[in-house]
């Protein structure tokens, strides 16, 4: 129990904080047995890429360097809806401010993603899905995430138009991937890895961005999801566009036994090859991988 109540939105210093759930005073996520709590706190102007979809929180979890662990907090976190532990969440988004924004709770399984770590490198990490258990209370959506969908959206409704176009259909979809390969779409799945997911391939000017769930059977909301997308060098993106490769729910490659193994040489594919998918990747893999030609 803390020792005292606090009010939603109610900003607070690192002391307070200490003194109230009786934890550390350092790290993002603070375990204290005497109050039998978890406090999560986001810092903006930090390193993890916590963002906010909808009314769900993507909370990052612990562990800076190197791949994240499955243990201590982030183990407290995901067993939290059965181990009675209370989340309490607080958002900085100045120095030294931490603003409560009231009891969370996990909203869907934790899942894994690839981010960089403080020096820079490629990591996998644990992402936990939160939703605020008060009705009134908000998270805080930042300019660029709200800028990012607005820019998606626009793009979106661009590449629309070039479905009402009075030509073939094998052109609107030439035309639909390209304008989808230039535009925000790409630039989002740059900044999450630049490099081919298959090959590694760096250039950007050789990655092509491709929807996992192809444009025309996807809902707009899929359409603006990153999480169904892959980055792809030409190669591999046009095996891919043909179901003649997939990925099973581990990220192992799956070849169509219709490309004979001199084609599979000159296209740089092998059965050992595999890639990193996250949770919300593989849910939409699904369906392409079952639909390998």
């Amino acid at each position: 129990m803390l020792t005292r109540k606090l009010e939603i939105n109610e900003v607070l210093n690192n002391q307070q904080i200490r003194e109230i759930f009786l934890c550390s005073s350092q790290g993002g996520m603070r375990k204290s047995n005497r109050t039998n709590s978890l406090t999560l706190i986001s810092d903006k102007t930090k390193l993890y890429d916590d963002r906010i979809i909808g009314d769900i929180y993507h909370y990052t979890g612990m562990g800076q360097s190197g791949d994240q662990k499955m243990k201590g907090q982030n183990l407290t976190l995901a067993e939290s809806n059965q181990n009675g532990v209370e989340i309490h969440f607080f958002e900085v988004l100045k120095p030294k401010e931490y603003t409560y924004r009231g009891e969370v709770q996990l909203a869907g399984e934790p899942y894994q993603e690839l981010q960089k770590d403080r020096d820079g490198r490629q990591r996998m990490v644990w992402v936990f899905p939160l939703r605020l258990l008060n009705s009134k209370a908000k998270f805080t959506k930042t300019s660029s995430t709200e800028g990012d969908v607005k820019e998606l959206k626009e793009e979106f409704l661009s590449i629309q138009q070039v479905e009402n176009l009075p030509i073939e259909q094998t052109e609107k979809e030439r035309l639909m991937k390209a304008r989808i390969g230039q535009g925000k779409f790409k630039k989002m799945l740059i900044q999450r890895e630049c490099k081919c997911a298959l090959c590694g391939v760096t250039d950007k000017r050789m990655l092509i961005a491709s929807h996992i769930k192809p444009w025309k059977f996807a809902t707009n909301e899929e359409r603006l999801d990153v999480h169904n997308g892959l980055l792809l060098c030409p190669n591999h993106d046009n095996l891919f566009d043909k179901r003649l490769i997939s990925f099973n729910k581990n990220g192992e490659i799956a070849i169509s036994l219709t490309i004979a193994m001199t084609d599979r040489t000159f296209m740089n594919i092998n059965e050992r090859m595999r890639i990193v998918l996250s949770e919300k990747q593989r849910s939409y893999m699904e369906n392409h991988y079952i639909n390998l030609i």
